[in-house]
């Protein structure tokens, strides 16, 4: 969680460099939150200020939401603040440059807080959306695998269905003439010596039988 102590570290230990002349210049580079799927790579120069830098056309403020169980962010721009007039009669206590001394560390302390800001947005919003994504590839996968298991149930249950509907028609055909279907322990050569012992003693009829639902004709 960032916290404004974090930033005050920060934003003294960088100005404690550029002021003992270490280093010249001072940027940030940090993810510009956008929205929750979108952040922009930015560089912002932080030392040494400017007026340019000071005076932000708008602020932008984000209100995040959830409707219909997702999250969801607005962004609502602040205009520019107007500049008060100070009245002519108005006497500091301090020198200006005292007074502007004083507020520069405010203003850089909040510049930096606000780029961390930024920078954890961007981060947990890269984080949602990369488990919002592998959530829904999962979901994806749970179905798809579901299906073909369905599929590969089915087709085994439907092949035993007709594995017994085959053993069932067997056995009421093995009650025919034609004798009992051939059994694990008989051979070919031996059904065909047991064919030939029937033809001799005429157990086999010279015509097949046929059987039908209204009974059996040749």
């Amino acid at each position: 969680t960032v916290t404004a102590k974090e930033s005050t570290a920060i934003a003294e230990a960088v100005r404690n460099l550029f002021l003992s002349g270490e280093v010249d210049k001072v940027e940030a580079v940090y993810g510009k939150f956008i929205n929750l799927v979108t952040n922009e790579p930015s560089i912002r120069t932080i030392l040494p200020l400017s007026p340019t830098g000071i005076e932000n056309a708008e602020d932008e403020t984000f209100k995040m939401s959830s409707e219909d169980g997702k999250l969801k962010t607005e962004k609502v721009k602040q205009g520019k603040v107007q500049a008060k007039e100070i009245e002519s009669d108005v006497i500091f206590d301090q020198p200006p440059a005292t007074i502007l001394s004083s507020m520069l560390p405010l203003y850089l302390n909040s510049q930096v807080l606000a780029m961390m800001f930024d920078g954890q947005a961007s981060e947990l919003s890269a984080r949602m959306t990369a488990m919002k994504a592998a959530t829904d590839n999962a979901k994806e996968l749970a179905e798809t695998l579901t299906t073909k298991f369905n599929k590969k149930r089915q087709a085994a249950i439907t092949q035993e269905l007709c594995e017994i509907c085959s053993a069932g028609l067997a056995l009421e055909d093995s009650s025919g003439d034609e004798g009992p279907p051939m059994g694990a322990i008989e051979t070919p050569e031996n059904v065909l010596a047991d064919l030939v012992l029937e033809l001799d003693t005429g157990s086999i009829p010279e015509s097949p039988t046929i059987e039908t639902a209204d009974g059996k004709y040749r």
